[in-house]
């Protein structure tokens, strides 16, 4: 198994499980085989949600950016009034945390420590 994963640390898990389906995937069950597809398509699935997550953050930043305490205030009420989170400006720090969290592991510590 560490010759397969050789080089791992700078795989994405994305490449290291097509490694695995490649390099194992006649020595496995069905079921196995299987699941390893499915980690393959959950990896491939989370990488698209951090890239529309990335793009939701800046523009969210730049629509606060050009707003002005009356039109926040509007859209926290509005937010309130529809169930969400009236606090929405506020949760750019938890989203941030979270989109660094992501890249981390689905790109590599590298990653974002050359943004």
């Amino acid at each position: 198994m560490n010759a397969i994963l050789h080089g791992a640390n700078s795989c994405t898990p994305k490449k290291q499980a097509s490694q695995l389906i490649v390099e194992l995937g006649k020595t496995i069950s069905n079921p196995q085989r299987q699941t390893l597809a499915n980690l393959y398509i959950a990896v491939d699935t989370a990488n698209s949600l951090l890239n529309e997550l990335e793009q939701a953050h800046q523009i969210i930043r730049q629509c606060m950016h050009e707003m002005n305490d009356e039109q926040i205030l509007e859209v926290a009420k509005l937010n309130q009034n529809n169930n969400l989170s009236s606090l929405w400006a506020f949760r750019t720090h938890q989203r941030h945390k979270m989109i660094e969290r992501a890249q981390r592991v689905l790109r590599g510590a590298n990653h974002v420590q050359d943004q």
